[in-house]
């Protein structure tokens, strides 16, 4: 039965065939109207026979043109298209199938796709095609590790749908194949970089947090531990400045704190903080945090590195303290310097020229001046101290300012002090080797001060007969070495030692990085290591 619409393209035929029949020429008027009546109806048929062929070529003409296009696009597709019979035999594939599978369309067609499936990945590929059985009409993807002609491997995905079967057709299923080998790469990458960021959040020694405005959304293990707690569910979705006090040491509100290191890092990438909570004990900890902005998931969050820095902090300050002593000690130094000075100008230089200001007074009594002898004996008594005066200046200048260091260096210098400090019973060798060239004017000195205090120590405290200082150097440091036959001397004694000779020399040690070692037995050995600066 027709249409509504197959009748209307009828009667529009009809009307048609009917415009060409009275366009054509009439039968003789004298035909009886039977005779024309059926010629004419013989006409119109026939007329739409022709009418309908000149359609069918048309419409022929646009269906293989339409073919045409279908086979272009099927064949030229950027995915691969198949068809598998029942048993998975190949029926039908476009170039790319056939370029995926790495040999022409002509010598696959009758192959079994399974052949092309990596060995371990066949029973994946037999059930995909089971399920898609089970399930006609209905639209299955899987992925599989697929292997080419050449046994190149490449991952593909598989979307397929099974045509059931039916008298006039079998079993078949059309199958889409995509290379997906570049998506497959970038996913295991992008799980390894997952894993080893993963790894790296848990296993780093610093305490990791991700914030979302400033509430916790993850922390590491190191994270919970520096917080005391026992599991990470107590941290997340809480606030940062809830596990600090309220307030910081110097007055400044903690949330304030935080919020202002945000919105810097923020701003311009990065910021740091450094702040206090209490223990258990009430003892301060100071951490450090670093934050960082970074986009998770296309959402902004901060990134925050976390440092208990305590130890650090108690260094630093046990080093300020350090360095207000070594300050302390050298201001003490220079006093009982300056006091050694002012005993030495008073008590030797001053009674000397005390002395010889009697003497010269002398000189111009009236018993001197008419008593040759007598003024010749006072004259020669003020040459006398008036020289003994300048040897002692002399010694107090070289003791301020060693000359033989300044002019004749380092080695020069230490041997002076040897043979200035060899008193009877006492002798005191020097060697000196391997000293390098352009040592730093303030090494040279501490280095002929401190020569200075070991060789006075020596002289004061050992009661030797012989004594040494030995001054080496090789590529890394400087040492010098005294020794002894002494009697040596208990170790408690430093501590209680109120001289502050032995104190100046520590100082000076550390005040150049040094190390200092002491054997007390008999015999003593004190070795000082300086590192050299390059």
């Amino acid at each position: 039965m027709n249409t509504p619409d197959s009748h209307t393209a009828l009667q529009d035929l009809r009307t048609r065939a009917e415009r060409r029949r009275l366009a054509a020429a009439a039968l003789p008027s004298n035909s009886p109207p039977n005779t024309q009546r059926l010629v004419q109806e013989l006409q119109v048929h026939q007329i739409e026979l022709e009418m309908q062929y000149e359609e069918l070529l048309i419409a022929q003409a646009e269906a293989e043109h339409r073919r045409a296009q279908y086979v272009d696009l099927y064949d030229f597709a950027p995915v691969g298209y198949c068809t598998l019979a029942a048993d998975g035999t190949l029926t039908q594939l476009n170039l790319q199938t056939a370029k995926l599978l790495g040999y022409p369309r002509q010598r696959l067609v009758g192959r079994r796709l399974a052949l092309f499936a990596a060995v371990a990945e066949r029973a994946a590929l037999a059930e995909f095609l089971h399920r898609l059985a089970a399930a006609p009409d209905q639209r299955l993807a899987c992925e599989l590790a697929m292997r080419r002609g050449d046994e190149t491997s490449f991952f593909a995905q598989l979307e397929g749908v099974a045509i059931p079967e039916t008298p006039e057709q079998p079993l078949a299923y059309r199958l889409v194949l995509l290379d997906v080998t570049a998506r497959r790469q970038a996913d295991i990458e992008l799980a390894i970089n997952e894993a080893r960021f993963r790894a790296t959040f848990e296993q780093s020694r610093d305490g990791v947090l991700l914030l979302d405005n400033q509430q916790l959304v993850d922390v590491n293990e190191a994270a919970v531990w520096l917080l005391r707690l026992p599991h990470r569910r107590q941290i997340i979705g809480r606030h940062l400045a809830d596990f600090w006090p309220e307030y910081q040491p110097d007055g400044r509100r903690s949330l304030d704190v935080l919020t202002h290191c945000l919105a810097k890092a923020k701003a311009e990438g990065w910021c740091r903080i450094e702040w206090v909570h209490y223990d258990s004990a009430g003892q301060p900890v100071w951490d450090e945090i670093a934050f960082s902005p970074v986009l998770v998931q296309g959402k902004p969050l901060v990134h925050a590195v976390w440092r208990d820095i305590t130890v650090l902090k108690r260094t630093q300050q046990a080093k300020l303290d350090q360095q207000q002593q070594l300050a302390q000690a050298v201001l003490a130094a220079e006093e009982s310097e300056k006091r050694r000075i002012a005993e030495s100008l008073h008590n030797g230089l001053g009674q000397l020229l005390y002395a010889a200001k009697l003497s010269l007074d002398q000189l111009g009594s009236t018993s001197h001046q008419q008593d040759p002898k007598a003024f010749k004996q006072a004259q020669q008594q003020v040459s006398k101290l008036l020289t003994t005066a300048i040897e002692q200046t002399r010694t107090l200048a070289h003791e301020l300012v060693p000359r033989t260091l300044e002019d004749f260096g380092l080695e020069a210098a230490i041997q002076d002090i040897c043979t200035d400090f060899s008193i009877a019973p006492l002798r005191m060798k020097c060697h000196v080797a391997n000293l390098p060239a352009g040592l730093p004017t303030h090494l040279t000195l501490a280095v002929y001060r401190m020569a200075q205090e070991l060789a006075n120590n020596i002289v004061k405290h050992a009661r030797a007969t012989q004594a040494s200082l030995h001054l080496t150097a090789d590529s890394h440091c400087l040492v010098l070495r005294a020794t002894d036959n002494g009697v040596g001397f208990a170790e408690e004694q430093l501590g209680k030692s109120k001289g502050l000779g032995w104190q100046a020399l520590q100082d000076r040690v550390r005040l150049l990085n040094g190390t200092l070692q002491l054997d007390t037995k008999p015999g003593t050995c004190i070795t000082i290591s300086l590192p050299l600066p390059w």
